[in-house]
């Protein structure tokens, strides 16, 4: 199912692709710093800094579809929801160790990524009558 041009779902998802690639790119380029600063693991920080990446790289290419397609939204809202869920646990399961920055970029990530998700599926939820 194809998506009528949406200007606002396209801002979310350039919103979401900016996010992930910059803290996609940030991480991988001084996971070190980055670990030390927030408490976690090195390989905890290349994971989020790839796994956030990967997401701007789709969420990017859904900024650029012309018209936007439901299904790889959809996904992209799955994902996110997927990724939210994942990051209460790695809350959970790391908070002890982490600094206060560790801790609050976690929250953050669980915010943001979740806010993300809910409102890229409003999006096609409020649209797909229309198509």
């Amino acid at each position: 199912m194809k998506l009528p041009d949406i200007p606002r779902l396209r801002k979310v998802l350039l919103a979401d692709a900016f996010i992930g690639g910059v803290t996609g790119v940030a991480g991988l380029a001084l996971y070190g710093w980055w670990s030390r600063f927030l408490g976690l693991p090195e390989r905890l920080v290349l994971l989020i800094a790839a796994v956030t990446g990967l997401y701007a790289l789709m969420a990017m290419s859904l900024v650029v579809m012309k018209p936007i397609r439901a299904r790889p939204v959809r996904w992209l809202v799955i994902a996110n929801w997927i990724w939210a869920a994942v990051s209460v646990g790695m809350l959970w399961h790391y908070g002890g160790g982490a600094t206060v920055f560790g801790k609050m970029f976690l929250v953050l990530q669980i915010i943001v990524v979740g806010g993300l998700a809910w409102l890229e599926g409003r999006h096609i939820g409020k649209n797909a009558d229309e198509v």
